[in-house]
């Protein structure tokens, strides 16, 4: 068995990320808006929708009037892998309770563009309860690429978006930023007569801990900052992956998993060297460390998915039983629901 027989949706998923990237300021890139499937469904600004107490609904469709909690993260916050918008951790979340939950995931997303969406779109909240920063794994991939600790650090498709800009016009090389400039300078060729760069070296898994975890200290810095006026509470979870758990796989996970590496290879490259289970723990202790220094809740996600049954499709996606689960995870660990009362206006 592979994929098109245990997850179906997933094609669903690649028909959804399929085509050109949707570039944007500021974030540089961001979700479909306005999909339409079975599957996954965006509203007109690329935000998944989600199932609240109400119906479905989305930061742009059929936004509740009350309060709100918040999801940010990559995309197992998107809720990649889910059969249905209703399986995702947002609407498991939602379930039961009077205050819904609203998916503000992106696939591919840094803490840095996180940050700077919720920024972009904190007028449009209503009054917000809690915030939960699902998060972690795409810091440290980002961490291993070129250039990772220069500038304002690395993202997901940073060739692409580089290349976008094309070759600048001789006479205005010096108007570039010194950030854009050298790293398309790398890319076009454009050296001023020096030598071929040498092959950058990678990182290893140690330096990317300390590059993700400074880059994660500062955004949640910013977040605080942005949340403090509302009284929402800010949580941050360290994301599970299949590897981090420990876990037995199950069959199903194990299928799936040796069909991705068959496929995909050379993207789960980028990921296996700080999927190990000691760059897990080092990091983990790291971020728990950063989060007590600002009094912000750490969860750690991955023990609670760490049993025999079958919660991942891939390395680091869930499926809808991992994503009830760590919902349920969440609710119980971060204290979450109830009718605790804001202190802030939103």
């Amino acid at each position: 068995m592979d994929q098109a027989d245990l997850a179906p949706q997933m094609k669903q998923y690649e028909d959804f990320a399929a085509g050109d990237v949707r570039w944007l300021p500021y974030l540089v890139f961001f979700n479909r808006t306005g999909y339409r499937s079975p599957v996954v469904n965006t509203d007109a600004g690329g935000f998944r929708l989600g199932l609240g107490p109400d119906g479905p609904c989305s930061l742009l469709e059929n936004r509740p009037d009350g309060e709100v909690n918040v999801l940010l993260g990559g995309s197992p916050a998107f809720g990649f892998g889910a059969t249905a918008d209703e399986h995702t951790i947002t609407s498991a979340l939602s379930r039961g309770e009077r205050v819904p939950w609203l998916n503000l995931g992106a696939p591919a997303f840094n803490s840095t563009q996180e940050l700077v969406l919720f920024m972009l779109h904190r007028h449009q909240l209503p009054r917000v309860r809690d915030i939960i920063v699902f998060s972690g794994l795409n810091d440290l991939v980002v961490a291993g690429l070129p250039d990772a600790r220069a500038d304002y650090g690395q993202f997901f498709f940073s060739g692409e978006f580089f290349s976008q800009l094309g070759v600048p016009e001789a006479g205005q090389q010096l108007r570039q930023p010194k950030w854009a400039l050298g790293r398309l300078a790398q890319r076009i060729g454009l050296s001023s007569g020096a030598a071929e760069p040498e092959e950058p070296r990678t990182p290893t898994p140690e330096e990317r801990v300390d590059t993700a975890v400074a880059q994660c200290a500062r955004d949640l810095d910013r977040l605080l900052e942005l949340a403090a006026p509302t009284g929402a509470r800010v949580h941050f979870v360290l994301q599970p992956t299949a590897l981090w758990t420990g876990k037995r796989r199950s069959p199903e996970e194990r299928a799936l998993i040796d069909d991705a590496d068959r496929k995909m290879a050379a993207v789960w490259d980028l990921f296996r060297p700080i999927l190990d289970p000691a760059v897990h723990a080092a990091y983990r202790d790291r971020l728990a460390e950063v989060c007590a220094q600002r009094s912000v809740s750490f969860f750690d996600a991955n023990p609670a998915v760490s049993g025999d049954e079958w919660f991942f499709v891939d390395l680091v996606h869930l499926n809808d039983e991992g994503n009830r689960v760590v919902a349920e995870a969440l609710r119980t660990g971060l204290g979450l629901g109830g009718d605790r009362e804001l202190e802030g206006v939103g």
